[in-house]
């Protein structure tokens, strides 16, 4: 079982303040063009990449030549999963269930 992966099914998140320079991360990029009608055609690609620069939430990554300016919270470290599986499974709720007591009548 990945250090991601709960009991419970979800996943955990990452330590999004540890990331430095030099670290591998998954991102996703996001498209969206207007097609007839007023309908909007919207793709995404998961990609990897070397963080360059950090400026608070701000990160710089490389990736096939191109920088993406991207927000911290948007990319998960290399052996994490990424966004799309985050989105697909649900992040891990064990802390919040904790938390919520019963009902007494």
């Amino acid at each position: 079982m990945s250090k991601y992966q709960c009991k419970c099914g979800g996943l955990i998140l990452p330590d999004f303040d540890s990331f430095k320079i030099g670290d591998e991360v998954n991102f996703m990029i996001e498209k969206r063009k207007v097609i007839d009608g007023g309908m909007i055609n919207v793709q995404q690609n998961a990609r990897t990449g070397i963080i360059s620069k950090i400026d608070g939430d701000d990160i710089s990554v490389q990736s096939n030549k191109k920088t993406y300016e991207l927000f911290r919270y948007g990319i998960t470290p290399k052996d994490a999963p990424g966004p799309i599986e985050y989105f697909r499974l649900g992040k891990c709720r064990c802390e919040l269930d904790q938390e919520q007591k019963p009902c007494e009548e």
